[in-house]
């Protein structure tokens, strides 16, 4: 009996030392956790010498200002309103919905279109709705405007939130003027290039005579 306990201390002995050790190195080498998982943060795109790159706004005066190249804007800009229609009609006289009716919206005043309840934060805006304002606010339209009602998280693809903006356009039988083509942006790779480049080395100085 006696040997019997001695064996049996034995293995409690040892099971408390396995547990002992291991509460010691989980509170050692423990990882810290939050209980909220973070979230990548969003790191704008940089030039050769580390500053942030400011994207460049769509050039509607050059976009638009072929014929041919329009018309096939207009389609695939009235192919992308579909995610908009639960929200918006756009045919002239339509309804209003959870959104305005957005026939003609192009080039009107920001929440001017009769019998809708705008949100203070978009009525408190001033202007018209142009080819930045939209593009702008169809980007991101709770952050462009903070408190509108309009709860959607924007068109983030440029060609498609271009190709909507050609659609509006269209359905407005007075839109505003093109504006003018944006100035070429030189390339790139040739500043870099020309910045990387060694500098000449002088012309040697002719050996006078002695």
């Amino acid at each position: 009996m006696s040997n019997f306990n001695a064996i049996a201390g034995a293995v409690l002995a040892s099971v408390l030392g396995v547990m002992t050790v291991s509460t010691i190195a989980d509170s050692v080498f423990a990882t810290a956790h939050t209980e909220k998982h973070g979230y990548l943060p969003k790191v704008a795109a940089t030039g050769g010498g580390g500053a942030a790159v400011e994207e460049r706004a769509p050039d509607f005066g050059r976009l638009f200002a072929d014929p041919a190249a329009l018309e096939a804007l207009i389609a695939r800009g009235q192919r992308a309103t579909g995610v908009c229609v639960a929200c918006h009609t756009f045919d002239a006289g339509g309804p209003n919905r959870i959104g305005p009716n957005l026939h003609d919206v192009f080039g009107a005043d920001i929440a001017s279109h009769s019998g809708f309840a705008y949100s203070d934060a978009l009525t408190g805006m001033e202007g018209v709705w142009t080819y930045d304002t939209l593009d702008r606010f169809l980007s991101s339209p709770m952050q462009t405007v903070r408190g509108t009602k309009m709860q959607f998280a924007g068109v983030r693809n440029t060609d498609d939130r271009v190709a909507i903006i050609a659609y509006l356009r269209s359905l407005s039988p007075n839109p505003p003027p093109l504006p003018a083509p944006l100035p070429e942006e030189a390339p790139a790779e040739a500043g870099a290039a020309a910045e990387g480049a060694p500098a000449e080395a002088a012309p040697a100085a002719e050996a006078t005579p002695g």
